[in-house]
């Protein structure tokens, strides 16, 4: 990474250089990947923590789990995109805070495992014969379920879901290049990688599609 390409300023047009590699130091970029990320990545790590929208240390645990240095937390492999704009680069999870990131994951676990408990109520009855009727407290544990256990489910087959970290893979080593959202937009995301990244890493040219 090198900021010297690209002029950073605060809103007030003093120069945020040294505030942004402070920043990188101390988050543990350097720690781990120094020179192999680029100004648009901490740039987006920055102004994401500025504005209280981003924790960086959910970003950099899942840069420590990629470069083998931290255990996995759960959350989905890094996959290759597969099409253009973005084929040749690859993409990590990592699990946002906040209630959005959570509802988003209770819903993957609902749509991919159900509701066990209750298909197991639902199956002893119907062994049984009985007419049976849920009660408070299996509403409670119906909750518990959805939530908790899915969570957990999630956990286990290491299918937790986030946004996104675009990466690329050049002679053994990951470059990391910036932050996406599902909804940044394919297109989108290229033209920033265009307009920073291959400034920084011009290998890149050979990696990504026309």
């Amino acid at each position: 990474m090198s900021l010297e390409r690209f002029k950073a300023t605060h809103s007030d047009g003093r120069d945020a250089t040294s505030d942004l590699l402070a920043f990188a130091e101390a988050i543990g970029l350097e720690s781990v990947i120094s020179g192999r990320y680029s100004a648009l990545l901490l740039l987006g790590l920055f102004g994401g923590t500025q504005s209280g929208m981003l924790n960086p240390a959910k970003v950099v645990s899942q840069i420590r789990v990629l470069e083998g240095v931290e255990t996995g937390k759960g959350l989905k492999a890094a996959t290759p995109f597969k099409h253009p704009p973005l084929e040749g680069l690859w993409h990590q999870h990592y699990l946002e805070g906040g209630l959005p990131s959570m509802a988003r994951n209770i819903r993957k676990g609902i749509g991919k495992f159900g509701l066990p408990w209750v298909k197991r109520k639902v199956a002893d009855a119907k062994v049984s014969g009985e007419e049976r009727y849920f009660t408070a407290a299996d509403v409670a544990q119906i909750a518990h379920d959805a939530v908790v256990s899915n969570w957990e489910r999630l956990i286990d087959n290491a299918a937790l879901t986030g946004e996104w970290l675009l990466f690329a893979k050049y002679e053994g080593k990951n470059y990391y290049l910036c932050l996406g959202k599902h909804n940044s937009g394919d297109d989108v995301l290229r033209s920033q990688i265009d307009a920073i990244c291959l400034q920084e890493f011009p290998f890149l040219k050979d990696i990504l599609s026309e």
